[in-house]
């Protein structure tokens, strides 16, 4: 994550942007009065959203807890799902 001043952001906005969408760099951008803004690919905003709503229903995060802590313990049964097109 890199930080830069506004100013400097908004001089190298395109830039930014790039990188922020191709290479999934995140940066802080700071006003002189110290509010600051982080800026992310929307990729990786989409990503944190959905992942945040799976985790915000407890029943939802306990299944999730438990699928990993199998797949962790080689606790799984590998079944092939037949797919019909």
């Amino acid at each position: 994550m890199q930080a830069v001043f506004y100013s400097q952001a908004r001089n190298n906005l395109r830039d930014i942007i790039n990188k922020v969408c191709d290479n999934f760099d995140e940066y802080i951008i700071t006003t002189k009065d110290n509010k600051s803004a982080v800026i992310l690919s929307y990729d990786e905003y989409s990503s944190m959203k959905e992942t945040m709503y799976l985790l915000s229903s407890k029943n939802n995060r306990d299944r999730l807890n438990e699928a990993v802590d199998q797949i962790e313990n080689l606790k799984f049964i590998k079944k092939d799902i037949d797919i019909w097109l």
